[in-house]
């Protein structure tokens, strides 16, 4: 195999990445098979991510790409893929390139692409990188002649520019029924919505009741309280 050639994939946008660790593609998940989370040693394992292009930017990354495979060809091979087999065009006229790398070659485990952030610092082991992130790629352009022929682009290092929010797909259609108001908060949120205290009528203040003077105890009242004053005795 011929010498890979590094290069630098500036500012293109990371489409699918899959490069927190290997995996592989499952023809045992129904209905149509499934790309699943391996190890690195497993058949087929690898770490991978396309990337969306201008057309100044696939251009540049072609000519690279055909100039590598002219140093390494032999005389018995032949000539390098046109563009149009190289890359692949979106809906929007956009090129989408591809880089991967193996779990293992020849038996020897690959390390992890590095990821670094725009100041170049690692970020951690855990990091994922999120679809329609602005990245820079790292990659060797490795030449090959096998049942197929082109320069695979092996994936080294990525360096995020814009990181993209991780978004959800819902694997549903839209259908009549149960829809979630978006004008009413507390429906979004689940907060209590307080209502203004209720209006209470003023207390009237009691009006003041002359105390009408009590009268002077009887002489038989005297006489029963004195009675009752002496049990204490």
């Amino acid at each position: 195999m011929a010498a890979a050639k590094p290069m630098l994939i500036k500012g293109v946008e990371a489409h699918y990445p899959r490069l927190n660790q290997t995996y592989k593609f499952d023809r045992g998940v129904l209905p149509n098979g499934k790309t699943v989370p391996c190890g690195p040693t497993e058949e087929n394992a690898k770490y991978d991510t396309k990337f969306r292009m201008n057309d100044a930017q696939a251009k540049e990354l072609y000519n690279a790409m055909k100039a590598a495979y002219k140093e390494a060809a032999q005389s018995s091979w032949p000539e390098m893929p046109k563009h149009t087999e190289v890359f692949e065009r979106d809906a929007d006229g956009m090129y989408i390139g591809s880089a991967q790398l193996k779990g293992q070659y020849s038996g020897t485990v690959t390390d992890k692409p590095l990821h670094v952030d725009s100041k170049n610092r690692k970020l951690p082991s855990d990091f994922e990188l999120t679809h329609g992130s602005t990245v820079n790629i790292a990659v060797a352009l490795v030449p090959y002649n096998m049942t197929s022929h082109g320069v695979s682009l092996r994936i080294k290092a990525v360096q995020v520019i814009a990181l993209a929010v991780k978004k959800q797909h819902s694997p549903f259609d839209t259908q009549e029924g149960f829809s979630l108001d978006e004008d009413d908060p507390s429906a979004i949120f689940g907060d209590v919505v307080e209502s203004a205290p209720a209006e209470v009528d003023e207390v009237p203040t009691p009006k003041k009741v002359a105390k009408k003077k009590e009268a002077a105890p009887s002489t038989e009242e005297a006489d029963l309280s004195s009675i009752v004053d002496d049990w204490d005795d």
